[in-house]
């Protein structure tokens, strides 16, 4: 009689967790048993996720509203651009910006499991995980669960836990949907960033995904060491809708949330048997946030490892040239925050919003990274860098003693 409990354990039901379990159930491998844990499997609607891609993305069949043309927005001028295809060639279209809610996501994937015999639901919280010589291990409250392998998205390795950040940044965000008496928005075009707002000594922009002329998803962000109170986003908000001229709103639903935007190297690995999916194994971008389809390229890698039998590898990490990029823009946003909306303003101001959404997506050519790097202002750069790099080799020493 096996010592295991499943051929797999996905422990965590949020967006990562229920990602590994989708890409379970698009492998022929109705004989291998999997366990799902989590505190409860409630269908959620805190939260919406945004991504761009072909229409042919991971979950982009589950969005509700796409678009094509993404404004971004200064003091003083603004630019709305249209968006191709990704580096220029692609089988399947032009990007779209695309917005899936939790609600529409949860309910797509738990519906799926349910038609699953070998897939079973533990709802109980999770106090911990362990390796032992043949497999993972999780602890709950009335016992333990073994499996082979076990995927976890609930909390940081030990190892990550314990090492502080240098650049301890959050990018944190209150949001509204709301119908308004006037029709402000136009439905043809999100806007990923307006920038004409006070900058609170930090970096703050909002946010909207309109669905119609008086309908819209809108929020405030900022990056920053601390997160606010709603009362303060809500402020922003309502100060927002009335300059642009709403007249009465109506707030049909509310999300506030915080993203890590550290520069600590998250793990992708607890231990032999325990991987850690989603942003406690470092798929969140320190600089811009966006999480959603990172999770998904490491789900299906390691799900595919799984299926085939062979032993799991962590997801090929980007480039190092993106890697220097993000600490150096963090160090400049924790430690001169003046600087954060200038950078952003010369940089959508000398790049297409495509070209930058590809230098997010790390999928850049380096001549097209360098040509659009060098049109920033040089000098925090050049500050900020040489502190990094003297960082990193104080590091590098201290290591090796």
């Amino acid at each position: 009689m096996s010592a295991f409990d499943a051929d797999l354990i996905i422990a965590g039901a949020g967006c990562a967790g229920l990602s590994a379990l989708w890409h379970t159930m698009q492998q022929p491998n109705e004989h291998r048993k999997v366990i799902v844990i989590d505190r409860d499997f409630e269908v959620g609607d805190d939260r919406t996720w945004a991504f761009w891609g072909t229409r042919d993305a991971p979950f982009a069949h589950l969005a509700e509203q796409t678009w094509d043309k993404l404004r971004v927005r200064f003091p003083g001028w603004e630019t709305v651009g249209q968006l191709q295809r990704p580096n220029g060639k692609s089988p399947s279209g032009r990007r779209v910006y695309s917005r899936v809610r939790q609600r529409d996501y949860d309910a797509a994937i738990l519906h799926e499991a349910a038609r699953h015999p070998n897939i079973r639901f533990v709802a109980q919280d999770i106090t911990g995980f362990r390796d032992d010589h043949t497999g993972g291990v999780v602890e709950l409250p009335e016992g333990e669960l073994r499996a082979p392998l076990v995927l976890q998205s609930t909390r940081l390795s030990p190892s990550n836990d314990a090492v502080p950040a240098r650049h301890p940044l959050l990018q944190h965000f209150g949001g509204w949907e709301v119908r308004t008496q006037h029709p402000i928005f136009d439905p043809q075009v999100a806007t990923l960033m307006d920038f004409d707002t006070d900058q609170f000594d930090a970096t703050a922009f909002f946010y909207v995904l309109p669905e119609a002329r008086d309908r819209a998803l809108v929020e405030f962000t900022m990056f920053s060491p601390q997160a606010r109170d709603a009362v303060f986003y809500n402020n922003r908000l309502r100060d927002y809708l009335e300059r642009l001229g709403a007249g009465a709103v109506s707030i049909e639903r509310t999300e506030y949330g915080v993203i890590p935007m550290d520069d600590r190297r998250r793990d992708q690995q607890w231990g032999e048997h325990v991987w850690n999916l989603g942003t406690v194994g470092g798929m969140t971008k320190p600089t811009s946030g966006y999480t959603f389809q990172r999770i998904h390229a490491q789900a299906r890698h390691l799900i595919d490892h799984w299926a085939n039998g062979t032993t799991p590898t962590p997801l090929p990490p980007p480039s190092r040239r993106y890697r220097c990029a993000d600490k150096t823009l963090l160090n400049i946003l924790h430690h001169h925050p003046e600087h954060g909306r200038p950078i952003f303003e010369r940089l959508f101001g000398t790049s297409s919003v495509d070209d930058v959404l590809t230098f997010l997506d790390e999928d850049s050519t380096l001549v097209n990274d360098a040509r659009m790097l060098t049109k920033l202002p040089w000098a925090p750069f050049l500050r900020a860098g040489a502190t990094e790099i003297g960082a990193h080799l104080l590091s590098a020493v201290s290591g090796r003693r």
